[in-house]
């Protein structure tokens, strides 16, 4: 199933940054393969601080959008 790609979402409002970032990056550690992780954060600091950091980490932003109150990150990991 090479073309599977594991998805997880991470309900972090009320953390602020950069325990998201931390949360994040454990899935990623836990998982092999092709990952994409949406963080759903109310952390403003988290827009810039999470593809910053992860990019670090050969992460890619794959996209942000805003909703009421909070956003959501989607990074992956392509394998």
């Amino acid at each position: 199933m090479s073309g599977e790609v594991i998805e997880v979402t991470l309900d972090t409002r009320g953390q602020k940054c950069p325990q998201p970032f931390v949360e994040m990056v454990k899935v990623f550690m836990k998982t092999t393969g092709r990952v994409r992780v949406r963080v759903i954060t109310d952390d403003e600091a988290c827009l810039k601080f999470i593809p910053d950091y992860g990019r670090d980490l050969d992460f890619e932003l794959v996209n942000v959008e805003e909703g009421q109150g909070y956003y959501v990150i989607v990074m992956g990991r392509s394998s």
